[in-house]
């Protein structure tokens, strides 16, 4: 069903036609996790004869300038959420299409043998989605008395890159913060949410010894407080992952995006960056009464959080 929908929006020309509607001068924003880089190949091969890749440094430059033509036609930003090992393999694509892409990192859970929580069988048994929506302290209880503490090293592979591995990537990526320890910061309290963003970006630029000038929400759930946590630390930009295109007059904190799944073929590729289906999956939510601090009415890729990252 999903690729025939697919096979059909391309048949009738509505994604080149939403495309040139907006993406033409507005900046498109994909999100990805942890792709395989045979998938990403031919994602990449994809968006590099739609689109012109720029960086995130270049849009907030083009924001506070306002001289918003300096960005190309058709302006795409290629993010990746968490830092999992597996991006260390993303390194020699990103050279080879000229791609700059903005990973968002962890900064407690990088350079460590800790699990992303969601990515632990503790969570498996509870439910990522449970675990999404009670407080941050009884999330990490409940996953510590399920036998996968989160501030404990994980007994399996490293899931996380090493800041080795950060720093010898530096000349392909940008980094941004994606939180210490990866917790919903609408269920943290205010003093954990302000440490979790503002620490974090404190702990990357100690460890890289660069700016770290760009956030992600995580789950992308955000409110007005972790609005001004953000600003107040000193980020340029905040990413979330609602579905749109970003125009001048963006709030540069609260920047839309496309979660593209890790694995999607190139044909739904093209539907997923149309926002189609982050959209029809918003309206189910809402229609189900499902409010903004809930589990997501419009999940990221399969694999990342139990839904999002």
């Amino acid at each position: 069903m999903k690729e025939a929908f697919g096979a059909l929006v391309r048949w009738s020309g509505l994604d080149a036609a939403l495309r040139f509607l907006f993406a033409r001068r507005r900046v498109t924003i994909v999100v990805y996790h942890d792709p395989d880089p045979d998938i990403l190949r031919q994602h990449l091969a994809w968006y590099a004869k739609r689109y012109n890749f720029t960086t995130l440094d270049a849009v907030a430059d083009a924001m506070d300038s306002g001289r918003w033509k300096s960005l190309p036609r058709y302006p795409l930003v290629l993010t990746l959420d968490d830092g999992h090992i597996g991006n260390a393999k993303l390194e020699p694509l990103f050279r080879e299409y000229g791609v700059r892409p903005t990973m968002y990192l962890c900064s407690r859970i990088v350079g460590t043998a800790r699990p992303y929580w969601w990515q632990t069988a503790a969570a498996d048994r509870i439910g990522p989605e449970a675990l999404k929506v009670v407080p941050d302290a009884e999330r990490r209880r409940r996953l510590a008395e399920a036998g996968d503490d989160p501030d404990v090293d994980a007994r399996g592979p490293r899931q996380a890159l090493s800041w080795d591995e950060v720093r010898t990537m530096a000349g392909v990526y940008d980094y941004g913060g994606h939180t210490r320890h990866h917790p919903i910061l609408l269920q943290c309290d205010d003093q954990t949410a302000a440490e979790e963003i503002g620490l974090c970006k404190a702990e990357i630029e100690d460890a890289l010894h660069r700016p770290c000038a760009h956030f992600a929400y995580t789950n992308g759930d955000f409110g007005e407080r972790e609005v001004a946590l953000i600003r107040a630390s000193g980020y340029r930009t905040a990413r979330s992952i609602e579905p749109g295109w970003n125009g001048p007059t963006v709030d540069p904190f609260r920047l839309k995006a496309f979660p593209v799944s890790d694995d999607v073929s190139v044909g739904w590729l093209a539907v997923q960056v149309t926002g189609i289906p982050s959209w029809a999956r918003k309206l189910k939510g809402l229609l189900r009464g499902r409010g903004a601090s809930a589990a997501p009415a419009y999940p990221e890729p399969a694999g990342a959080l139990g839904g999002r990252g």
